[in-house]
């Protein structure tokens, strides 16, 4: 399934942030868990760049010392480390996956 986010509104970004927390927190180790989410959200590596890259801009995934344009490239998008910052976790608090 290949699908790309096309309308970045702000509640479709809380549910798919939403999603990514969830799979964040059942996953030990953050580089491993963007495959399960581009699944999860039926996300292409375009996609999932676009959606990232959003995340990102808003403050909502922290990047901590990586360099983001290395993984948002296909190819490499798979390996982005997932890290949902605490204004990301803020942003939805109460809402259920």
């Amino acid at each position: 399934m290949s699908v790309k986010i096309v309308d970045f509104d702000e509640e479709r970004l809380k549910k798919s942030l939403c999603q990514i927390y969830a799979v964040q927190l059942s996953n030990c180790l953050p580089d491993q868990a963007m495959p399960r989410i581009m699944e999860k959200l039926g996300l292409d590596e375009e996609g999932a760049i676009e959606l990232l890259n959003s995340l990102i801009r808003l403050g909502w995934l922290s990047t901590g010392h990586i360099i983001p344009k290395f993984y948002l490239r296909p190819g490499f998008v798979s390996f982005f480390p997932v890290i949902v910052s605490t204004s990301g976790r803020a942003k939805i608090e109460g809402l259920t996956v």
